[in-house]
């Protein structure tokens, strides 16, 4: 037993108009927040492709950590409003270089540089 074609269609159909309905609503912006593994970001754009951040080597990105926070827990908060450290944040954590956890204390994980 699987799904009828039409009613992938039909699936496909509205998914679509729900999204150009959002986009009409105009609540998809240029740079709209995701919800990932490590943290609620603003999606990766080709513009940040261009950031410094997407540029630098991982191990220069461990190096800038290192010496901005030593090995010292940092608030989730910090990453979202400042586009280098989101970018590296994001290329940290998929390179496995980051642990990350959730307090009980506060609604933002924190995270830490593996070493």
């Amino acid at each position: 037993m699987g799904i009828r074609d039409e009613d992938y269609a039909n699936a496909l159909e509205h998914q679509r108009m729900h999204m150009q309905a959002l986009q009409n609503a105009g609540t998809i912006a240029r740079n709209p927040i995701i919800e990932q593994p490590y943290g609620t970001f603003k999606m990766l754009t080709e513009n940040d492709l261009q950031n410094e951040a997407m540029k630098a080597p991982i191990s220069a990105l461990v190096d800038m950590w290192l010496a901005r926070w030593q090995g010292e827990w940092v608030s989730e908060t910090y990453f979202q409003e400042d586009d280098f450290w989101r970018i590296a944040l994001v290329r940290l954590t998929g390179a496995n270089k980051l642990e990350k956890h959730n307090l009980a204390t506060q609604m933002s994980p924190v995270y830490r540089i593996i070493e």
